[in-house]
């Protein structure tokens, strides 16, 4: 398919191979009907349609959402340092864009430092990243030229296994700590996978929260406005428009919100205040059905990280409070 222009911003290159919304329905159904008596759980991807990936922009101007500042601060201190160790002519490509905010304090240093490099916002909404490349005027960068990836993460590492891709050198970039919606076994499994198509030179900067204080965590994720429950509602909106019917009252179901402090992760649930079935699925009032979990990362959970993923970590930059690390 050939790549679109919206006006005045950067390209945008579908690189899809399927209908993200079937997979998310094929997911939701299989994961509500677990085996052997396993949780049942929802795709974390179900919180990030249109309105959900605006309502987490929202979210990261929250005061109690530590994570943003957190990872501004890293970028405003070591934005010079980082830019430095990124290959001219590399491919930079941001797993899960969002906002430029943050990752315009990176290309601003890499544009300081006079190198050429192809910037790609990769996300799995056309419209946000239409919205956000727009904010990047023509003109504004000599040396980074920008451009979207419209697809999964599963997409983006197919489209750099493609033979004019491997071959150029690469910095994967993972900010907002995202790697933290994965199981750590996942984790490493899914950093592995990128792994795989890094050479000789290539580079990862991946943002981690180390931070493990129990109240700060729950507060970043309980804020008192509502805003990250509204959030997490919204999933359940959308999973309504997957299922084609309502098969989700909103006024069925709570969200509940914990911090783990075994594990070192926060999780969100739905948890229905009545009995409720549809289509041979039984909940039971007040059982929990997680969405989301956030792991927070020890540095020996992080230096476990990299090794079951099969990288080498070169260089750790930490914001002020020693939690936040790239």
């Amino acid at each position: 398919m050939a790549p679109s222009s919206p006006s005045y911003g950067a390209r945008i290159i579908d690189i899809r191979r399927g209908k993200v919304e079937n997979t998310i329905l094929d997911d939701m159904r299989q994961q509500l009907r677990p085996q052997d008596g396993q949780e049942k759980s929802m795709p974390t991807l179900l919180l990030y349609d249109e309105v959900g990936l605006q309502l987490f922009e929202d979210i990261t101007y929250l005061e109690e959402y530590y994570l943003t500042n957190a990872e501004i601060n890293v970028l405003e201190s070591y934005g010079d340092q980082i830019a430095q160790r990124i290959q001219p002519g590399s491919l930079v490509i941001e797993l899960g864009s969002g906002n430029l905010r943050k990752v315009n304090i990176l290309l601003q240093a890499i544009e300081k430092a006079e190198k050429d490099v192809d910037y790609l916002a990769l996300d799995l909404s056309y419209s946000e990243l239409q919205r956000t490349l727009l904010a990047v005027p023509k003109g504004t960068y000599k040396h980074v030229q920008c451009y979207g990836l419209h697809g999964t993460y599963d997409d983006g590492l197919e489209w750099l296994k493609r033979t004019e891709n491997r071959a150029k050198p690469k910095c994967i970039l993972s900010l907002g700590s995202s790697i933290g919606n994965f199981s750590r076994q996942d984790a490493a499994a899914f950093l592995g996978r990128f792994a795989e198509v890094m050479g000789l030179g290539d580079s990862m900067l991946m943002g981690i929260d180390g931070c493990q204080q129990k109240d700060k965590v729950y507060q970043a994720y309980n804020d008192r406005e509502g805003k990250t429950h509204e959030f997490i509602r919204n999933g359940l909106t959308h999973a309504n428009k997957l299922f084609g019917r309502e098969v989700f009252n909103q006024q069925d179901w709570e969200i509940i919100g914990q911090y783990d402090e075994i594990e070192a992760r926060h999780q969100a649930f739905y948890s229905p205040v009545k009995n409720i079935s549809f289509d041979g699925i039984n909940f039971k009032a007040g059982e929990m059905v997680r969405v989301e979990e956030s792991y927070k990362y020890s540095s020996d959970q992080r230096r476990q990280l990299w090794e079951r993923a099969g990288l080498v970590e070169r260089a750790v930059f930490s914001d002020t409070s020693g939690d936040y690390r790239k």
